[in-house]
């Protein structure tokens, strides 16, 4: 069993249009409308992979059931936890060449009694579990609990995957969560550097390894994903060149594949480290070409497998 915990899940809203322009208006030619979040796109990934895996989601319960529906249609098992008021909207607008911005509203509020309550239901979920992912933002005053979640993974000894980023990543480190995955502004944010002077990726990854992260991938557009691993393996993995599509959906493709493979254990040596990323790129990469996050096509990742570059860094 994978446990994705959601702490700030979203009704995701996506709508295509030709070109964007801003204070233009705009006819958009499709809408889809689906249960959202990072946790929840990567636990429909896990879905479509065959794997295990529950999804833990604080959602509002205005609209509870109809989240709950759309992910009982989709074959996502889930446990909902019913907070007061409604589940925030997160907007994609994708025009025709692919590029896609993104307007998220505020999540809602969590209040003593919900920090205890997903504290309490992580900790349940995490019995006999394989892996335990956390994805996104947060809404307010979830940081103590969420990395309270990473705490209890490490003494069950669950690894954990997490795609977080500023206060509650650096406040996570000290419990070794398996890997961590911010993109590179992500992380140079958080170990304190100018956006304008950030190092590489791999020195980025290799501080977030020093930290207490067992392994780090750092992604950073088409230069790829830059893999540093508590076991001193230095890897670099990426497509010959990006594909066009809609790319919202590809970090949660990404925590996906790599919580698939951790789940059949952590990785060791070079082969193995490079399976699990070249497996991630390939995944990540197939979701870029569907229209909504969440979707991956297996037989995308078949195809694009075998085109998947991984480098050694010196």
């Amino acid at each position: 069993m994978i446990v994705t915990l959601t702490p700030n899940p979203a009704v995701d809203v996506t709508y295509r249009v030709g070109a964007l322009e801003v204070g233009g208006s705009h006819p958009v030619g499709a809408v889809r409308e689906q249960a959202g979040g990072k946790g929840v796109n990567t636990a429909a990934v896990l879905t479509t992979m065959g794997q295990e895996c529950v999804a833990v989601c604080p959602v509002g319960a205005d609209d509870a059931d109809r989240f709950a529906a759309d992910l009982d249609a989709r074959g996502v098992r889930h446990r909902l936890l019913r907070l007061p008021g409604r589940t925030r909207r997160s907007v994609t607008v994708v025009d025709d060449a692919g590029e896609a911005t993104v307007l998220n509203e505020p999540g809602l509020p969590w209040g003593r009694d919900d920090r205890d309550l997903v504290i309490q239901v992580v900790a349940q979920s995490l019995s006999g579990a394989r892996v335990l992912t956390i994805s996104g933002s947060l809404p307010d005053a979830a940081v103590a609990a969420v990395v309270r979640c990473v705490e209890t993974a490490d003494a069950l000894a669950v690894p954990a995957v997490l795609d977080l980023r500023g206060p509650v990543l650096r406040d996570s480190l000290a419990h070794g969560p398996a890997l961590v995955k911010p993109n590179r502004a992500e992380a140079a944010a958080m170990l304190g550097f100018d956006a304008s002077a950030a190092p590489s990726a791999a020195e980025l990854a290799e501080r977030l390894v020093g930290d207490g992260a067992g392994a780090a991938i750092v992604s950073d557009g088409a230069a790829g994903l830059t893999l540093v691993s508590g076991d001193g393996i230095r890897l670099v993995g990426r497509l010959p060149e990006p594909l066009q599509g809609n790319a919202t959906g590809a970090g949660d493709a990404l925590t996906a594949a790599l919580a698939a493979g951790l789940a059949e254990g952590v990785p060791t040596g070079r082969d193995a480290w490079a399976e699990t990323l070249r497996t991630g790129v390939a995944w990540s990469a197939a979701a870029v070409l569907q229209p909504v996050a969440g979707a991956v096509d297996p037989a995308d990742v078949a195809r694009l497998l075998p085109r998947v570059e991984i480098e050694e860094i010196a």
